[in-house]
């Protein structure tokens, strides 16, 4: 057993969701295989000790889950978390439950930020802008029809949901859109360019959930207000998700979040950057939330292909800067998209990708380079899914209560998992050991490098030694 004293409580117990692993508090009366602590902290010396004085990883994982990282292209939670994983197998046969599911060496969640629905409903300083970037890209046809339809003399080049629903059919995945519920004006740090509302159709809506999509609150005023979280959730029927729209995000927001009644939030990502805002792959709690859950957001098209864009201004509260975005060509786009991917792949975990829904048709036509992505991750494996089958998939795995015990050549392993979703794959378990060892599981595995992986299909799984 793994014994742990340590005073930041939030700290320990949401670095020990990540590192799904069996332990507990530190009892000074009995013995431990290993025991993670500050040396100070403990009463007596210790040859088993893990000694965070000089390096507190319990704190630079609360950092940077709670308060992030610009411009960080590495997952250093993941980084984290495997060093203390490598520390503890010098002590103890370790056992865990990865962040990725059985069958799938990660997940790719598919989101898109509904922020305009219609040319006809939208601001007409944005129809016009949108149409002179047509003009400049040689596409005056679409430029002109945008500039119709908002005099009502053309068909809505901007009713997309058909659109998508297609190109998510062909690739046989299921997405999130999120929404913005109906307009009310905004409350805190108003930007004219940031203003936006439109009456999306609900029996559209139904539809795309009645058929596997789910539909989200892309928040307006719900990240600064308790009161306006609530009617805007209660205003997109269905919904238990949010995503705040310009991706505006401020250290209340989460609890403001939680208390109005979210499941989920994934804002937390980059505007002018792709990478990992929040250190790590996985789904998370913050702290002093009740039910919340962060889904870090790691890829967003208008970051990669974007000149600029608007942020608020870290001198003065209320102010608004301009300032770039990375304005990729498309195939050192992919290829940073991918490394994302790779990382992923190597921690498990979950790569949530950002695709607006206005971004397959010109100016921003970037549907190839959406289908390629999803294409390839499908291609290594991935389960590809909605932002809330994530989030599930990852809750069903917190509230599993892991332990294991040892008679003679046998590891009995107790998983006992919450009721899941039938569209939910299973959990694994990892037991990290020579395979070469291994006589017998009573349970379907996969063999790794120095562990094996077991299908967590039951509640007790007896893996017999050689």
């Amino acid at each position: 057993m793994i014994g742990i004293s340590y005073k930041n409580i939030y700290a320990v117990t949401e670095t020990f969701q990540l590192l799904k692993i069996p332990w507990e508090w530190y009892d000074p009366t009995k013995s431990y295989d290993v025991v993670i602590a500050k040396k100070n902290d403990i009463p007596y010396p210790l040859d088993n000790l893990i000694d965070l004085t000089e390096d507190d990883t319990f704190q630079k994982v609360s950092d940077l889950l709670n308060n992030g990282k610009m411009h960080l292209h590495q997952p250093d939670v993941e980084y984290l978390l495997d060093e203390l994983r490598t520390r503890l197998k010098k002590y103890i046969t370790l056992i865990e439950i990865p962040p990725s599911p059985w069958g799938h060496p990660y997940m790719v969640a598919l989101t898109h930020d509904v922020d305009n629905i219609s040319a006809k409903q939208s601001p007409l300083r944005s129809v016009c802008a949108a149409a002179i970037r047509c003009f400049q890209q040689y596409e005056f046809g679409v430029g002109i029809n945008l500039l119709l339809t908002r005099l009502n003399l053309a068909k809505d080049p901007w009713d997309l949901f058909v659109k998508w629903r297609a190109i998510e059919r062909q690739l046989n995945v299921r997405s999130t859109f999120y929404i913005i519920p109906p307009y009310t004006k905004q409350e805190c740090t108003p930007h004219p360019y940031r203003d936006a509302h439109y009456t999306p159709e609900q029996k559209q809506l139904a539809y795309l959930q009645n058929d596997g999509w789910e539909v989200g609150v892309h928040g307006m005023n719900n990240w600064v207000k308790t009161e306006s979280g609530i009617v805007e959730l209660a205003n997109i029927k269905g919904s238990v998700g949010n995503r705040t729209h310009w991706l505006l995000h401020h250290d209340s927001s989460w609890l403001l979040l939680d208390s109005a009644g979210y499941e989920y939030d994934t804002t937390f990502g980059y505007d002018d950057d792709v990478g990992f805002r929040a250190g790590t792959t996985q789904v998370y709690q913050p702290k002093n939330t009740a039910c919340l859950l962060v889904l870090p957001l790691h890829i967003q098209d208008a970051a990669l292909f974007g000149k600029t864009c608007w942020a608020p201004s870290e001198e003065q509260w209320g102010e608004w800067e301009k300032i770039p975005c990375l304005n990729l060509p498309r195939d050192i786009a992919t290829n940073l998209c991918k490394g994302i991917f790779q990382n992923t792949k190597r921690f498990g975990g979950v790569a949530t990708l950002l695709w607006h829904y206005e971004s397959v048709v010109p100016p921003r036509d970037w549907k190839l380079m959406y289908m390629e992505l999803v294409t390839y991750a499908k291609s290594e494996g991935a389960w590809v899914t909605t932002a809330k089958n994530v989030v599930d998939w990852f809750r069903s795995r917190r509230t599993t209560m892991l332990g294991y015990t040892k008679e003679g050549n046998k590891i009995i392993i107790h998983a006992h998992q919450p009721p899941r979703s039938k569209n939910s794959p299973d959990q694994k378990v990892r037991l990290h050991i020579d395979n070469s060892k291994i006589a017998l599981i009573n349970s379907e595995y996969v063999a790794g490098n120095g562990y094996v992986d077991i299908r967590c299909d039951r509640p007790e799984i007896t893996v017999v030694l050689k």
